[in-house]
């Protein structure tokens, strides 16, 4: 298999304006006008228009329907106009021998195939996941594109299942990507039961370029992922939040409160830690949850064979 990293972050919503004021103003990155100048071009997959907001070696692409008959405004809808996370790109060097490979373990494609790519698998071969699988074509956003250095990367894509053997079953057996056993943890804490906001899951990860496909399994029924799993993956998994890599998640949380933007929570005070993790609500963050973190590298770091 030949797959080389998640080449974007496929989002919906209803009103650009208010992306490009999120995104820019609230997260730092800037609007990459060389591939979608402003207001934006027509999507590559639905009737939509498209604006790209690079952030490390991919983007967040923002998708508005341009008619109320198209998939992209369905799921709109669905979300009560509210938008989100609806699907992941992930590119390959070798575009035909991996979609074949794809279709020979049972996935198929949905709608028609295109000889040269990109293509769309069909949710229901997927867990529910939308999943689009493109040519690699080494993009590489200009400087004048990268905003204000907030936000460096993607530090990881959150996926929440139903089952660790689902999960596995996806990312390693059909896709073929190694798991990184070294960081598979439970979290949980039993004298926490009950209490609101407590979240307790099984968590695995996937490295898949320069970022991680972080599976959350939960491990009680009362859970937010429980729930959420509960309504939103009857086939099995949900997009759960991208987590974004800040240097300095204390500027990031200062400069995205400021701009508007809903934090869960608080920060431990600056220096207590050496990995700090910040928490944006969705409402304010275009449908989509948001984790931010500065996870350093070192003995956690997963370095591929």
């Amino acid at each position: 298999m030949a797959f080389t990293r998640v080449h974007h972050v496929g989002l919906v919503t209803g009103d650009l304006e208010n992306a490009r004021r999120v995104l820019v103003e609230g997260f730092g990155l800037a609007l990459d006008e060389h591939r979608t100048p402003w207001p934006g071009v027509r999507g590559e997959w639905d009737d939509v228009t498209t604006l790209h907001f690079p952030i490390g070696e991919m983007y967040y692409e923002v998708n508005r329907p341009n008619s109320p008959h198209t998939e992209a405004a369905r799921f709109l809808e669905a979300t009560g106009g509210r938008g989100g996370m609806y699907y992941i790109s992930i590119a390959s060097d070798n575009f035909a021998a991996d979609v074949a490979s794809l279709l020979a373990k049972g996935v198929r494609l949905k709608g028609e195939g295109k000889g040269s790519g990109p293509v769309f698998l069909d949710p229901a071969t997927c867990y529910g996941l939308l999943i689009q699988v493109r040519p690699e074509e080494h993009y590489y956003v200009h400087p004048h594109f990268r905003g204000r250095g907030l936000l460096t990367g993607m530090a990881h894509i959150g996926i929440a299942f139903r089952s660790l053997e689902e999960a596995r079953h996806l990312w390693g057996s059909l896709f073929g990507l190694p798991e990184d056993r070294s960081v598979e943890r439970r979290l949980e804490d039993p004298s926490r039961i009950g209490q609101p906001g407590y979240d307790p899951v099984h968590l695995i990860e996937f490295p898949l370029g320069g970022t991680v496909i972080e599976i959350s399994v939960p491990l009680t029924p009362d859970s937010g992922t429980a729930r959420l799993v509960a309504q939103r993956a009857p086939l099995g998994a949900v997009y759960h939040h991208t987590c974004p890599y800040a240097p300095d998640v204390y500027r990031f949380v200062e400069h995205a409160v400021a701009a508007g933007l809903t934090q869960i929570g608080t920060l431990p005070p600056r220096g207590e830690r050496e990995v700090v993790v910040g928490w944006f609500h969705p409402r304010t963050c275009l449908g989509m949850l948001v984790e931010v973190w500065n996870r350093p590298p070192g003995k956690g770091h997963h370095h591929p064979p």
